[in-house]
């Protein structure tokens, strides 16, 4: 047998990471309605499209903690999994982000603003002694954007 022998002493409980992958549907306009339609097309291209357009996302989501002895985890995979489909998930699946999403009304719907937002939801709800370490959102092949946290978290 490999890994750790058990039960693992307080000194030897290695930090890791763990990482959930999920994926969402949904729709967004980039714009500024204090700016003209013009300056929003020149600023944001295609992506202020008046009609909106939509993206296949993909949201990682890693935690950083110890192994806990008892259960030989960091986090329950299943718990994580619940954690984002309750705080994220279930609020931005087929939605339109702009839209129909209470705590995204009065933001720029940015990669990079969903991720700030999306943090603010998840950390609060970690166990002790789990902490989020990156989130990462994939809007296409091409492009993503990856978050670690505010910097004087």
């Amino acid at each position: 047998m490999w890994g750790f022998p058990l039960p693992l002493t307080p000194l030897a409980i290695p930090a890791l990471e763990l990482h959930y992958q999920t994926e969402f549907c949904a729709a967004h306009r980039l714009f500024r309605a204090d700016w003209s339609e013009q300056k929003n097309q020149e600023v944001f291209g295609i992506c202020a499209n008046p009609n909106g357009h939509g993206h296949n996302y993909f949201l990682r989501v890693s935690v950083r903690g110890e192994i806990q002895a008892e259960t030989g985890m960091v986090m329950n995979f299943l718990e994580l999994q619940e954690l984002v489909a309750e705080q994220i998930l279930k609020w931005v699946d087929h939605r339109n982000l702009d839209k129909d999403v209470p705590f995204l009304q009065g933001c720029i719907s940015t990669a990079e603003n969903l991720l700030q937002i999306f943090w603010q939801r998840l950390a609060p709800h970690l166990p002790a002694g789990v902490e989020l370490a990156a989130l990462e959102l994939r809007e296409s092949r091409d492009f993503s954007c990856t978050y670690t946290g505010p910097k004087n978290a």
